[in-house]
C-alpha cells in the first residue's frame, strides 16, 4: 500500500472506531495488515483493505477492525501496586462511605479483554475486609471484542496469564486441567460480561440496569483512541461514576486526562482519580482518606478544567494511625531523637503532630545549628502535604540559608514554586540543580513537565531525552533519588507520556 492509501485507511479506522494509528507506527500496521490479508485469503493488502471498507454489516466491520488492530494483552493481578492500592486504600474508603441504606459496591472493568482483570477484582474482594462487610459486590466487565468475551466467560487460562501473579492464586482459585487452569465457579459467577464499544458514547443500554458505580478500571484502553474520543469516553464514564467514586487508568494514560471533576491521587507505583461532586469541593479535606495521598490541584480560571500538579509522591497508606487528638505527648528527648520521632509521625501521615514537634525543635536550634537544615526540610514536606505552600516555602528558604548547595532542598523548592503556578521561577531553580548535578533525573523530569505545559517544545524534548538516557542506566525497580519512592520503571512511563503530549502538540 502507498502512504496515501494507508492514510485513507487510518482515517477510515478513526471514523469507525475512534482508534488512532499514528504515522510512526505505520511499519507495524503494514505487517498487521499483511497478516490479516493472508489469514482472509487475499493476495494483496489493498484488496483486503478495500473488502473491509465495503462491508455493509457495520457490526461485522467493527469486529474485524477490533480483532485486527487491538491487542488484548493482560494477566492476573497486572500491576500489583494498583491492586495494593485498591485493597488497602480504595476498599476501606468505600466501606466507610456507604450508608446503612447503601448495600452495594459496584465495580466496572472497562476494556476487560479475556477477563483476568475483573476476575482479579473478584478474588481480591473475597480475600479482603470487603468479604466481611455487609456490602454486596457487583462486578461488570465490558469489552468490544466478542472473542475475548467468550474466552472470559469460559474462565480457562494458560500459564501465560499467571506471570507475576501471587503464588496462592492458582492453588486457591483454580483447578488444574489438561492444557491449563479452570477458574473456580464461585469467582466466575461474581462477574457479568457484556459487549460495549467505548467509542459509541452511549453506555445506557449496558449500564442502565447495573446502576452508578463506585470504581471504574479502564487501563491500557483509551491510549488507542484519538484525543477527542479519549475526552468523550472520560466524560461518559463520569456520568456513571458516583461522587467520591474512583477511576483507575494506566500511568501512561493519566497525562491525557485533566478534568474539573477529577482529583488526582497517587500511591507508590499507582495513580488514581477520584470524582468530586463539584468545584466547591476542590480544596475540601477528605477525612476518610490518607491525607498523604492527596495532591495539589489548582484551578485555571481561564479554562473549564483543572491543572493537576504532583507536589509530592505519596507513601503507602497507613490506615491504622491514631488521630492527632489521641497522640501521647512526646518525651523530652535529645534533638536528634526528637527529629527521628518527627520523621516517624510524618511516615504515619500525622502532619500536624510532625509540625508541632519540629516547631519545638527549631526554638532550641541554637543548641545544634547543624540540625536546622534537616528540620526545616521535613517541616517543608509536612506543610506541603497539608497544602500550606507559603509556610512550606518559608521553611525551605530557612533550610537553604544553612546549606545552599543541597540539591534535595532546591528540588522541593522548585516543586513548591510549580504548585504556586510560578513555572518560570521553578524552571530557574531546577536549572540551578542541573548546574550542580547535570545527571539529576528528577530535575530533568520536572523540567520536561513544566516546559511541555509552557509549550516550549524544544526545551521539553531536550529534558525528555536527558531523562530517558539517565533512566536507561537504572534497573526498572531502582528508586530514583528525590522522587519520594518512584521507581525507574514508573518514571519511564511518565516520561514516555510527556513525549506523546509533545508529539501531539507538534502535529497541531
Amino acid at each position: 500500500m502507498t502512504d496515501a492509501e494507508l492514510l485513507r485507511f487510518c482515517d477510515f479506522v478513526r471514523d469507525q472506531v475512534g482508534l488512532e494509528l499514528p504515522e510512526k507506527n505505520w511499519s507495524s500496521l503494514r505487517r498487521t495488515l499483511s497478516r490479516g490479508a493472508a489469514s482472509q485469503g487475499f493476495i494483496s493488502v489493498a484488496e483486503f483493505v478495500k473488502w473491509i471498507t465495503e462491508i455493509s454489516d457495520h457490526e461485522k466491520k467493527i469486529d474485524i477492525l477490533v480483532s485486527l488492530l487491538t491487542v488484548g494483552e493482560t494477566f492476573f493481578f497486572r500491576d500489583p501496586k494498583t491492586f495494593d492500592g485498591i485493597e488497602h486504600f480504595i476498599i476501606p474508603d468505600v466501606i466507610r462511605s456507604k450508608s446503612k441504606t447503601q448495600k452495594t459496591f459496584r465495580i466496572w472493568s472497562a476494556g476487560c479483554s479475556t477477563g483476568e482483570e475483573p476476575y482479579s477484582l473478584a478474588i481480591l474482594s473475597r480475600r479482603t475486609q470487603l468479604s466481611a462487610s455487609n456490602l454486596q459486590i457487583q462486578i461488570l466487565a465490558t469489552d468490544i471484542n466478542k472473542e475475548s468475551l467468550k474466552k472470559a466467560k469460559i474462565g480457562f487460562y494458560k500459564e501465560w496469564s499467571f506471570r507475576g501473579a501471587p503464588q496462592w492464586l492458582k492453588k486457591d482459585y483454580f483447578l488444574k486441567v489438561p492444557g491449563g487452569y479452570e477458574l473456580n465457579s464461585t469467582i466466575r459467577s461474581m462477574v457479568e460480561f457484556r459487549r460495549l464499544n467505548l467509542a459509541s458514547f452511549d453506555y445506557s443500554s449496558i449500564l442502565n440496569d447495573f446502576g452508578p458505580v463506585d470504581l471504574i478500571l479502564c487501563r491500557n484502553t483509551i491510549m488507542y483512541f484519538t484525543a477527542e474520543v479519549r475526552k468523550r469516553i472520560v466524560e461518559n464514564m463520569l456520568l456513571w461514576l458516583n461522587a467520591g467514586g474512583w477511576l483507575i487508568l494506566s500511568p501512561s494514560e493519566v497525562p491525557h486526562v485533566v478534568h474539573r471533576k477529577l482529583r488526582l491521587m497517587t500511591l507508590p507505583g499507582a495513580i488514581f482519580f477520584r470524582r468530586i461532586s463539584g468545584t466547591e469541593d476542590i480544596h475540601r479535606s477528605f477525612q476518610s482518606l490518607d491525607p498523604q495521598a492527596i495532591h495539589t490541584i489548582k484551578p485555571d480560571k481561564k479554562k473549564d478544567w483543572w491543572i493537576i500538579d504532583e507536589l509530592q509522591k505519596a507513601k503507602a497508606p497507613v490506615l491504622k494511625h491514631r488521630p492527632f487528638a489521641e497522640q501521647e505527648p512526646h518525651e523530652n528527648l535529645g534533638l536528634e531523637e526528637e527529629l527521628q520521632k518527627a520523621r516517624q509521625e510524618f511516615e504515619l501521615a500525622n502532619y500536624n503532630e510532625t509540625i508541632n514537634i519540629l516547631k519545638n525543635l527549631s526554638s532550641n536550634i541554637e543548641m545544634d545549628p547543624a540540625l536546622l537544615g534537616p528540620i526545616c526540610y521535613l517541616l517543608t514536606k509536612a506543610y506541603a502535604n497539608l497544602g500550606m505552600l507559603k509556610e512550606a516555602q518559608d521553611s525551605i528558604e530557612q533550610a537553604l540559608k544553612v546549606d545552599k548547595l543541597n540539591i534535595a532542598y532546591h528540588h522541593i523548592f522548585a516543586l513548591i514554586l510549580q504548585a504556586k503556578e510560578m513555572p518560570e521561577e521553578a524552571s530557574r531553580r531546577l536549572e540551578r540543580i542541573l548546574f550542580l548535578d547535570p545527571d539529576h533525573i528528577m530535575a530533568n523530569v520536572t523540567l520536561a513537565t513544566i516546559q511541555t505545559k509552557l509549550n516550549n517544545k524544544s526545551k521539553a524534548l531536550r529534558h525528555i531525552r536527558n531523562s530517558m538516557t539517565l533512566l536507561d542506566g537504572l534497573s526498572p525497580e531502582e528508586v530514583v533519588p528525590d522522587s519520594d519512592g518512584a521507581t525507574a520503571a514508573h518514571l519511564r512511563e511518565m516520561v514516555k507520556s510527556a513525549m506523546l503530549v509533545v508529539d501531539e502538540k507538534n502535529r497541531r
